[in-house]
């Protein structure tokens, strides 16, 4: 909501900046047209005066008067420039001399035609000098219009822009001090008013588009982190909960079998202290492979897995693996099948971590199978590395989590069932022994029709494109 009001604000600000441009350059054109109407009136009242004889007296009576009232100006005035003496004349000749002078200018107004009044040439310079200086858009058209709207041609070469003169809303009046009832207005057309404003607010509307979309991308992190670090809390609770079960189970059965065999009220035959001492055996090795998990865990969160490397058989490995996990898929009455086709088997390895890589596999592929488990182990070899593939015909793996079984502590959901346990730490612990073994893991899976595991490991730890001689 906040970020929305932020966004709203800033919309508002950007209108409001652009209503201001436009009502200032509306007024500085209609300032601008102003100052050129006066202008253009001061310059006829000055060519008129100095074309009248009695304007050239005024002008010549006034030119005195200020010379004589100047204080830096010293001297006399030159005689045969007063012609009729008006130098020294009295205040009512001035008076009647400046009634001589309005009379004459306005029957020159009455008597002479607009078009004689203006002259392009200085109404083009005007418009252009006082357009530039104002900052203004230059006008890509003008026109001068009488009160009916009718056009008065200035000149043959004038362009033809009348029907956007007719339309545009600058105009000024011309000769506003005339006292004749018939009035003229100047017209001047503005090209891309919208596109001049617009270019004046575009750096400030690409700063806030800019910081804006930084504070959507930060809102963003942080929601993803915060999403993320709730799912992970979620795990951990699962983890602990599972980890509290798991542990209670064996610590249990190992407690009731040693109470048994101290119980000298239970008979011991040798048959029953096999079984107590088997189930001992057995839960320790559970409760073994659970601080296995745990420390597994600790190690890919310290990031300091150390590889003891060998000259290792894989072959060899899988076939030690196997015998020792035959125990585990014979309780569900299933099997191990193998097809080691690797015509060059050996590579640089930890047999420790590559052997537990193994046992992970094995014992997702038996945990997560519903009938009898039938494992499939498979390798062949290339120039550069061995690939180890391990198939099962278990639920299988939907194509959604697909790329999350590979992360720490993440689990398949099974809804409301919980009869499979684990971690949510061995395909993760997988990834990591094949990732620094400079390898790759992938999976193909159906649900419904099994998975397989596909292990690429190079033989030296850079890609080469030849294998060692030697080896196989």
């Amino acid at each position: 909501m906040a970020l929305l009001g932020l966004v709203g604000i800033q919309v508002h600000w950007i209108r409001s900046t652009v209503s201001a441009r436009e009502s200032q350059l509306v007024q500085g054109i209609d300032n601008a047209l102003f100052v050129v109407s006066d202008k253009l009136e001061q310059l006829e009242r000055i060519h008129t005066l100095r074309n009248e004889p009695a304007g050239r007296q005024l002008l010549l009576r006034l030119d005195t008067l200020r010379t004589k009232r100047s204080p830096d100006r010293v001297g006399s005035v030159d005689p045969s420039r007063d012609p009729g003496g008006v130098i020294d004349g009295s205040g009512d000749d001035l008076e009647t001399l400046v009634t001589d002078v309005v009379r004459g200018i306005l029957a020159a107004e009455m008597q002479r035609d607009i078009r004689d009044r203006l002259d392009v040439r200085v109404l083009d310079s005007l418009i252009n000098s006082v357009f530039l200086a104002d900052g203004l858009p230059r006008p890509t058209a003008y026109g001068v219009f009488d009160d009916g709207d009718r056009p008065i041609p200035l000149s043959s070469d004038q362009p033809d822009h009348l029907e956007r003169l007719l339309n545009t809303p600058y105009r000024e009046r011309l000769f506003r001090h005339d006292l004749a009832l018939e009035g003229y207005f100047l017209r001047v057309a503005v090209d891309d008013e919208r596109g001049l404003i617009h270019r004046g607010v575009v750096p400030q509307l690409i700063i806030s588009a800019l910081f804006i979309g930084l504070i959507i991308a930060v809102f963003a992190i942080a929601l993803r982190i915060i999403l993320r670090q709730k799912r992970i809390s979620d795990i951990r609770n699962d983890l602990v909960n599972n980890l509290t079960h798991e542990l209670k189970t064996p610590i249990s059965t190992i407690g009731l079998a040693c109470e048994a065999l101290a119980d000298p009220s239970v008979p011991k035959t040798d048959q029953q202290v096999r079984t107590f001492v088997g189930m001992i055996r057995d839960e320790n090795k559970r409760l073994g492979a659970l601080v296995e998990n745990v420390l597994q865990s600790a190690v890919l969160d310290s990031g300091h897995m150390v590889l003891k490397l060998v000259d290792l058989d894989m072959h060899s490995l899988v076939q030690d693996v196997i015998r020792s996990s035959n125990i585990q898929v014979s309780r569900r009455s299933g099997r191990i099948e193998t097809d080691l086709r690797a015509e060059i088997h050996h590579v640089q390895g930890d047999r420790i971590h590559l052997t537990n890589l193994l046992y992970n596999l094995i014992d997702n592929a038996v945990k997560y199978t519903r009938q009898e488990p039938v494992i499939r182990i498979v390798t062949h070899s290339n120039d550069t590395g061995i690939t180890l593939s391990v198939s099962d015909n278990g639920i299988g793996i939907a194509p959604s989590e697909q790329r999350k079984i590979f992360d720490r502590l993440y689990r398949v959901p099974t809804g409301n069932i919980h009869n499979t346990k684990g971690f949510g730490l061995g395909l993760s612990y997988v990834r990591t022994v094949v990732e620094r073994h400079r390898g790759t893991i992938r999976v193909e899976s159906v649900p419904g029709q099994g998975s397989t595991f596909h292990l690429f490991i190079p033989f030296e730890h850079v890609i080469t494109r030849q294998a060692a001689p030697g080896r196989g």
